[in-house]
């Protein structure tokens, strides 16, 4: 069994065709799916997807994109903030929710002022350790200053995953001293890729196999939607890798996605 652990199964792009992708998924062995919030909006989706379907977990978050929603651009709380976090806290208590995410920091992108995005951090992680859950971290061109506030804040007890993961050896080093696992996904596949080599240096048992569908489709498939379907093209990968077969790779990796986020099967 696979299990994609980080999707948005929800969003419009599968709106005509959603079941045919599953079922594509389940052909090819990815059988339960971890599907993502990154605003409010999403966040609903994702807990009802996991209420009405068994094989779905949620994780339900504020991503920096969208960080103003909670912040304004001093890094003040937005006149609805605590709405949203009690929403989201109200969300993250129904069945199957697992996470806090996802959250972090984009300084690539920036479509929310930084102070925004630092305040947004700061008050899920305190959400997720109010709540005694994983946190999922979006992470891109800030790896030092997300690093350096979760030590400053404090780890949450559960931990959590670096989601598409990008960053350099040192930072996998951080991720694997406090407890962090990182997900792996399509980009592992790219021929200008540094993960396959980074990956040498970390156990099979820390990673977290993802496919952040629709977006980063592995090879072959770039250019195209992505789908939890070729999650199987990711962990073919990195397999190979370690030098593992398919299966014992997925047995390790659905082990590390259970012991964070709880059972999966």
């Amino acid at each position: 069994m696979l299990v994609d652990s980080h999707l948005h199964i929800g969003r419009a792009e599968y709106a005509d065709d959603r079941a045919p992708v599953l079922a594509r998924a389940e052909a090819a062995g990815v059988t339960r799916f971890l599907e993502v919030g990154y605003d409010l909006e999403s966040s609903e989706r994702a807990a009802a997807l996991a209420r009405q379907d068994g094989r779905f977990r949620a994780a339900v978050g504020v991503h920096p994109h969208d960080a103003a929603r909670l912040a304004d651009p001093d890094g003040r709380p937005t006149p609805d903030a605590d709405a949203v976090l009690a929403r989201l806290a109200a969300l993250a208590a129904g069945p199957r929710v697992v996470a806090i995410g996802e959250i972090g920091l984009d300084f690539f992108r920036d479509l929310s002022p930084r102070p925004a995005q630092v305040a947004a951090f700061r008050a899920q992680l305190a959400l997720a350790k109010r709540l005694g859950l994983p946190v999922i971290l979006h992470v891109r061109d800030a790896y030092p200053e997300a690093l350096a506030l979760l030590e400053r804040e404090g780890l949450p007890e559960r931990r959590g995953v670096l989601h598409a993961f990008a960053g350099d050896a040192s930072t996998a080093a951080w991720a694997r001293r406090h407890g962090f696992r990182l997900g792996i996904g399509g980009p592992v596949t790219y021929r200008s890729s540094a993960l396959p080599d980074l990956l040498r240096d970390v156990p099979p048992d820390d990673l977290l196999l993802e496919t952040d569908a629709p977006w980063l489709p592995p090879h072959p498939q770039r250019g195209r939607r992505n789908e939890p379907a070729w999650l199987r093209l990711t962990a073919a990968t990195v397999a190979q890798v370690y030098g593992l077969s398919l299966e014992a790779l997925a047995a390790r990796t659905t082990a590390a996605c259970s012991a964070l986020f709880g059972a999966v099967d």
